[in-house]
């Protein structure tokens, strides 16, 4: 690349500079305010989320102590079973007990437990033995759901060693109600069991968390309770819930949909609560739309000042190069290069392909020195404009044209497909017709009649543009001396 083209091209740089720092600065200024109003807006909802999950924790940790008080009682009530008399000594399995007596132990401590019993909405609260017999509150569901496994599996449910005692639910797919049994003697369990719709109580929520979902699930995540409408007890617990708070205890898990806490209880429970993302984020949505509209604002008003202050700070340097730019590359006509810049963008055409023939043509207007001084420099120039606009009417299909002097123009025609002879007898035909549209008579007080013309060199070749230019030019010069309009080289 010339030194020109390098130039010519750092000016037009300078140029787009101003529309280039206009877009540089409305981009920069909105990825800084994106990412300001995106940092902004994921921080607020972290903030958000953690404010909830504090809450959701806390909560559930209450609802914990809520249960664990709610089955203590029943453990209460349980133990006072003892005080009932005969209940810790009579066996109904014993086959040497008195028939009679049976019968009046039996309606006693029936009447005591029936007693004890009184103010709590229970299922059972009874004693089973060894022989199935029952004495108490024992409902036929209950009979009916363990059969003849009555004793038996109700005794296996008695699995804490140290107050001989055990909590179950789920027995052959029944999470209806929950069991409470305890140890009365060798022989006898006590039974207490109560409907899983009680723990509604237990499991209130409060107003401002009442999108909460609570669960209350056994040690295979089946659900024993829950406060969502049409959950089915006995289910496992839902699929999006399930995977965040599987093999979890005493933690909050910020899940793919949900905001879940679960909390070990009894041993082998689980109290699980979660809220789903879009309803603890839905109070946010007015903030997020207030937040987007500001930065947007920011962002336009921010854009347009920018724009203004860099217009008004490039106008001097876009004029400056502007007139410098044109210049280099244009000499007084649009389309018309300087010297240089024809020669340079000539040379590089040329040695783009060796083998392509290529035309140049030197136009020159005679005797240029006596119109300027028989004639005013005005007369001059709208000759040399003439001259201008006739190569462009006559050469339509150039590669460039430039000016090589004050009275002379240069032409570079490209060869499209024809031969040699030929392409230099239709530049010689076309320059004849440049001269005879050129040719003018001025008149003048002191002289009379004066002929404008022009004189016209061209040659034909390849590869090297110099030597074409030089060998036009020396058909120039033989036209000039010998008073032709036209010679050519080949």
């Amino acid at each position: 690349m010339t030194r020109d083209q390098i130039q010519a091209q750092g000016l037009e740089k300078i140029r787009k500079m101003s529309k280039l720092m206009i877009i540089g600065f409305a981009v920069i200024v909105m990825a800084a305010i994106i990412a300001i109003t995106a940092f902004t807006v994921s921080r607020y909802d972290e903030l958000t989320k953690a404010k909830v999950g504090s809450m959701t924790s806390t909560l559930n940790v209450q609802l914990k102590l809520n249960l664990e008080s709610y089955l203590s009682r029943m453990e209460t009530i349980g133990t006072l079973a003892y005080s009932v008399d005969n209940a810790y000594s009579y066996d109904a399995s014993d086959a040497s007990n008195d028939e009679y007596e049976a019968i009046n132990t039996e309606k006693q401590i029936a009447a005591d437990l029936g007693n004890l019993c009184l103010m709590e909405n229970f299922v059972d609260y009874g004693i089973v033995y060894a022989n199935n017999s029952t004495v108490g509150k024992i409902s036929n569901g209950t009979i009916k759901l363990f059969g003849d496994k009555l004793y038996t599996d109700l005794s296996a449910m008695v699995d804490r060693d140290r107050t001989h005692d055990g909590w179950n639910t789920g027995y052959n797919g029944d999470y209806d109600r929950i069991y409470y049994v305890k140890r009365m003697h060798e022989n006898a369990v006590l039974v207490i069991s109560f409907y899983t719709e009680e723990l509604d109580s237990v499991f209130e929520n409060p107003e401002n968390l009442s999108d909460m979902e609570i669960r209350l699930t056994d040690s295979n995540y089946n659900m024993i309770y829950s406060s969502v409408k049409g959950d089915i007890c006995g289910q496992t617990v839902p699929e999006r819930i399930l995977s965040d708070v599987r093999d979890k205890d005493m933690m909050v898990i910020n899940g793919s949909e949900n905001l879940s806490t679960v909390n070990g209880v009894n041993d082998d429970w689980f109290i699980v609560c979660s809220i789903p993302e879009d309803v603890i984020l839905k109070e946010t949505v007015d903030i997020r739309k207030y937040i987007y509209i500001a930065a947007a604002l920011a962002a336009i008003a921010a854009a347009v000042a920018g724009a203004v202050f860099i217009r008004r700070m490039a106008d001097p340097v876009g004029t400056v190069t502007s007139s410098l730019s044109k210049e280099i590359s244009e000499d007084g006509f649009e389309n018309v290069l300087g010297r240089r810049f024809f020669r340079d963008k000539a040379d590089n055409l040329m040695k783009k392909d060796n083998n392509q023939s290529y035309a140049v043509v030197i136009a020159a207007i005679n005797n240029y020195g006596d119109i300027l001084e028989k004639f005013d420099p005005e007369v001059a120039e709208v000759q040399v404009a003439r001259l201008v606009e006739n190569i462009g009417e006559v050469f339509t299909d150039v590669e460039c044209i430039g000016r090589v002097s004050d009275n002379a123009f240069s032409v570079l025609i490209k060869n499209v497909d024809m031969d040699q002879d030929g392409f230099l007898l239709l530049t010689k035909s076309r320059a004849e017709d440049l001269c005879e549209m050129f040719k003018q008579t001025e008149y003048t007080n002191t002289m009379g009649s004066f002929d404008i013309t022009v004189s016209v060199g061209t040659a034909v070749g390849s590869g090297d543009y110099s030597s074409i230019y030089n060998n036009a030019y020396k058909a120039l010069s033989r036209a000039v001396n010998s008073n032709s309009s036209l010679s050519a080289l080949i």
